[in-house]
């Protein structure tokens, strides 16, 4: 098993200078993530655990993480990582005091394991991108959104992901989409993964 990567870069519209790897990064091929209860209950090495034993723990942990960071701790779970609670807000001051305002509970914070992000940096990921292509000049990305534009009112990043037969990564995509929503081109409705994209009509 080896890890592939795409390249990471935005999206190329009229008028910006393509060819400079200054900004490229390597990116995750995948977005797809594993349930792990599901994967062992259909996991075909041994184990002492079946699938039902490890949901169990794991909703145990879930409960023990919750409490403790009610006070505010930190919890470690041995041999994956430590979990804290990251907040948000405005500090102001009253009556010369320094008080808080609208303090909340942002997130989580993960803290990996030694040993497991020293075996997880071992992984062998393959060297050469995986279906990916540095720019998208302007005539193909208009000649893509006309196509689809003429099959239907809207599209959708997938349908224009699928348009360029995987010549660019859905993030590239998304990103393209997105700046033609800030110059006026497209208007945007919904949002996360059903984001629809529909042409702006603009009345003389």
């Amino acid at each position: 098993m080896s890890i592939f990567f795409t390249i990471g870069k935005r999206g190329l519209l009229p008028g910006e200078e393509s060819g400079n790897t200054r900004n490229l990064r390597p990116r995750i091929d995948t977005r797809e993530t594993t349930d792990v209860v599901d994967f062992q209950k259909h996991a075909t090495w041994g184990t002492v655990l079946d699938y039902a034993a490890l949901g169990y723990a794991l909703g145990e942990a879930r409960r023990i993480m919750l409490h403790e960071m009610e006070d505010g701790k930190g919890v470690t779970l041995p041999g994956i990582g430590t979990f804290r609670l990251s907040v948000k807000g405005e500090i102001e001051e009253r009556e010369g005091r320094l008080h808080g305002k609208d303090v909340h509970v942002e997130g989580i914070l993960f803290q990996p394991d030694r040993e497991l992000l020293e075996e997880v940096r071992r992984l062998s990921v393959v060297q050469e991108p995986f279906r990916q292509t540095v720019e998208a000049d302007a005539e193909e990305l208009e000649e893509v959104l006309a196509t689809l534009f003429a099959k239907g009112e809207t599209i959708t990043r997938k349908a224009v992901h699928r348009a360029f037969g995987g010549k660019l990564t859905l993030h590239r995509v998304t990103s393209l989409l997105q700046r033609l929503v800030g110059e006026g081109r497209l208007v945007s409705e919904g949002c996360g993964s059903t984001t629809r994209y529909r042409q702006l009509i603009i009345d003389n």
